[in-house]
């Protein structure tokens, strides 16, 4: 029977991809995964030992490392991690047909040059038949059937609409947006936050500290979407602030138990060793938002601190010392005093009952 949509590849997230739409959305799914092996044991023990342990995965997954026989739905969730995706872009472009739609499940930026994913996926199929899923999405929560948010966003409407309906059940509930940009460098950009909040905990500096950190990682993403476009008041929602508290508290986050192993004493080498062959994608994120942040001018110091740990030598704590000595100044400053002034002219406008929205800020 033939598989109405398939998710690429059979990682921690792709694997729960693939469960919940069958499982529990009742869909015909194929997953893919480049390893013959991996697919065989697969589709043999039904549970990805490696990366999914203890889920069972459902008898209507079709699992696969043939890719054409993958491509054969019209409707593809792309869950690769984000330095593999041009690579992979550009190895199926040619087999991809004018009815397919993407949705990106990738959240990272392109190590290369910073590009978001749908960036990359739009130049294969067009940027109306593509989206992005981000919002709180931890996988092993989702997988167990525990009920979470999510966020679809495209710059099409209808096609928002058609993910939001692929890929929404009882327990996963999404929602639509058509901020690509801010959500797609919310989701980004939350990795790197969620690396220092972790080595916040693996040198107990308290909930204090973590609590003021990740409220000013979030200024810092504030700062650099909204250079990029995006509608800053994307990140006081679910592919904001709320991935950005998912990630910096779980105990099952990468990024956080990374920043967590590092402030502890171990090298970037052995984490990544204890991650087993897992993406912490907050590492390779850094290296291509300090360059983007540098480009456009951005005051990123969360980032740049978090770069010269992972890629200077810089130990943390000399990094966290070096941000709390930082000049001290307004909270409330540059993008955020317009978002503040956005939200006071849209109660204003609400008040008075004026049909037209103000106009969004563009200092």
């Amino acid at each position: 029977m033939t598989s109405e949509i398939a998710v690429l590849q059979a990682g921690s997230w792709g694997t729960t991809l693939a469960t919940i739409l069958a499982r529990d959305g009742g869909k015909r799914v194929t997953l893919w995964t480049r390893d013959p092996t991996q697919a065989d044991e697969i589709a043999a023990r039904r549970e990805n030992r490696r990366y999914l342990p203890g889920i069972r995965i459902p008898d209507g997954v079709d699992v696969t490392a043939d890719l054409d026989r993958a491509l054969e739905p019209l409707d593809l969730v792309v869950a690769i991690p984000s330095s593999g995706v041009r690579a992979f872009r550009d190895r199926v472009a040619s087999r991809l047909r004018p009815e397919h739609r993407i949705l990106s499940a990738t959240k990272g930026l392109a190590p290369d040059d910073g590009s978001r994913m749908s960036q990359l996926w739009s130049q294969a199929v067009g940027a109306p038949r593509v989206a992005v899923l981000s919002g709180p999405n931890i996988s092993r929560e989702i997988a167990a059937g525990l009920p979470s948010p999510t966020v679809v966003a495209s710059e099409d409407a209808s096609t928002a609409r058609h993910f939001q309906a692929v890929v929404g059940t009882r327990m996963f509930r999404a929602y639509t947006n058509d901020d690509v940009v801010g959500v797609e460098l919310c989701g980004a950009l939350k990795n790197i936050v969620a690396l220092g909040a972790g080595a916040i905990d693996g040198m107990g500096y308290g909930d204090n500290a973590k609590a003021g950190f990740m409220t000013r990682g979030l200024a810092e993403i504030v700062r650099f979407a909204f250079t990029q476009g995006a509608n800053p008041l994307t990140a006081a929602g679910l592919a904001g602030f709320g991935d950005l508290i998912a990630t910096c508290i779980s105990k099952h986050s990468r990024n956080r138990l990374v920043g967590e192993l590092l402030a502890r004493g171990s090298t970037l080498e052995q984490v990544r060793d204890r991650l087993g062959g897992q993406v912490a994608e907050g590492i390779g994120t850094t290296e291509a938002t300090y360059a983007a942040g540098k480009r456009a001018g951005v005051t990123m110091p969360i980032t740049e601190q978090t770069y010269l740990v992972l890629y200077g030598g810089k130990p943390i704590r000399e990094a966290m010392r070096d941000l709390m000595d930082r000049e001290r100044g307004e909270e409330i400053a540059g993008p955020l005093a317009d978002v503040a002034r956005l939200v006071s002219q849209l109660a204003a406008a609400r008040r008075t009952g004026e049909v037209a929205a103000p106009a969004r800020p563009t200092s």
